[in-house]
């Protein structure tokens, strides 16, 4: 009989069983069991861990994994949605951007094209002359009344200052000059300075002319004037001299004839008596010494009406410089040939052809030597520049030189006009022109 080994969870003691069978443990002692060590206090061990872990948490363990896969994609998803988000403001600020520059780039051009055209309208003969300024001396009036000036200048629409200047009876320029720019709102700003201009013109009564030239002060003064005002374009004006000069060549006649000339009162005697006698030549001769010397130019006047003509075309023409400067740059930018005479004899050829003999005839008549009877002579033979080129192909040099000396020409029609040739110079020079390589090379 075997020993048996009861299992229990119960709190009773094992003393009744281990009595009642007690001779089934002692019959048979061949068998090694081993001691299973079941306490109470393994099972109190369970139930604390049992106790730190909940059921509830246990659930929950089994649950969290899908919670936080969820709470991810979520999180993933509204990252998403806001880097959408900025993505299209960041898209919409730069936009807007970008259409403000253009915005503002198409206001500052449009207020340089503005700015252009008034430049171009401002510096066109007629719009010039209501920027300048003229500044009369006070000194004028002890040789001839401003008023003549002063009105022709109001007739014109030109401003006039009257000023003391530096150089006693002188008339100066100035330009009143706006300077446009665009600010930071690109809108269009003027600033506006005077500009002196360095042209003087400078009036000399009679008087002061016979004097400087009979004390040989002539150039001596100019050149004092030059050194006042340096760098100025000067022109001397004198005025009533062709008066001074009838007088003394009336008296001159009146001594040579017994009987008194009449135009002569003591007004006029008193005024050109008391000064020297000085011959036309004289003045010349200074006038022409200042001009060489100091690149001074001279006038004679002899009324109020011419003085106050040369002041208004003097001032028309120093208003036109900053136009007549910007053609002449616009010009030698665009050719490096003369093409000032552009718009003179010039051939109109349509679309038909109609006009290239006309061409061709004042092409020719370009050459010295050449008439029109010459180059009607030459279009007989060769009609068209093609067609004398390839006779010069064809040719060698001495008879491409002597291509075109016998041609006969008429002068007139009839049959009394003289013919003559066209004879060997401008035939060479012709020559020369269409086949020369060197475009530096002379025509003789």
């Amino acid at each position: 009989m075997s020993n048996v080994i009861v299992l229990s969870d119960s709190d009773e003691s094992l003393v009744s069983v281990t009595n009642e069978h007690e001779y089934h443990f002692n019959a048979v002692n061949n068998f090694d069991i081993p001691d299973v060590p079941f306490h109470n206090k393994f099972v109190e061990n369970l139930m604390s861990q049992s106790k730190v872990l909940p059921d509830s948490n246990l659930n929950d363990d089994y649950e969290q994994p899908e919670k936080s896969s969820g709470s991810e994609d979520n999180q993933i998803e509204r990252t998403s949605q806001e880097a959408k988000k900025n993505g299209l403001k960041k898209r919409k600020d730069t936009l807007k951007e970008e259409r403000m520059k253009r915005q503002q780039a198409l206001a500052k051009e449009k207020a340089l094209r503005i700015i252009e055209k008034k430049i171009l309208k401002d510096t066109r003969p007629g719009e010039c002359l209501k920027f300048m300024e003229v500044n009369l001396d006070q000194g004028i009036d002890r040789i001839i009344l401003r008023g003549e000036i002063e009105r022709t200048l109001q007739d014109a629409g030109v401003k006039y200052n009257v000023t003391n200047e530096l150089i006693l009876s002188s008339i100066t320029w100035q330009r009143n000059i706006e300077e446009n720019y665009i600010d930071a709102d690109n809108s269009i700003r003027t600033n506006k300075r005077i500009q002196l201009e360095n042209y003087a013109v400078v009036i000399w009564s009679s008087y002061e002319a016979v004097r400087h030239v009979a004390e040989d002060t002539f150039c001596t003064s100019i050149s004092k004037i030059m050194d006042l005002i340096p760098n100025y374009n000067i022109t001397l004006i004198i005025y009533g001299m062709e008066e001074y000069f009838a007088y003394w060549k009336k008296k001159k006649s009146k001594r040579n004839s017994k009987n008194k000339e009449p135009g002569f009162n003591s007004k006029d005697t008193q005024r050109f008596d008391a000064l020297p006698n000085v011959s036309r030549q004289q003045l010349e001769m200074c006038l022409a010494e200042i001009q060489i010397i100091h690149k001074c130019t001279s006038r004679l006047i002899e009324t109020s009406k011419d003085l106050a003509l040369l002041v208004y075309q003097y001032t028309k023409s120093i208003s036109e410089i900053p136009y007549k400067l910007q053609k002449k740059e616009n010009q030698e930018s665009k050719f490096d040939w003369y093409v000032m005479g552009d718009n003179k004899n010039t051939v109109r050829v349509d679309k038909d052809g109609n006009g290239l003999k006309r061409l061709w005839q004042q092409q020719l008549c370009q050459f010295n030597l050449s008439s029109l009877e010459t180059s009607e002579a030459i279009c007989t033979v060769y009609p068209s520049p093609l067609q004398l080129i390839k006779a010069y192909r064809n040719c060698t040099p001495d008879e491409g030189i002597n291509l075109l000396k016998d041609i006969a020409m008429r002068r007139a029609a009839g049959p009394l006009t003289t013919v003559r040739k066209i004879g060997p110079e401008l035939s060479k020079k012709m020559y020369v022109m269409f086949t020369s390589q060197n475009g530096d090379a002379l025509l003789g």
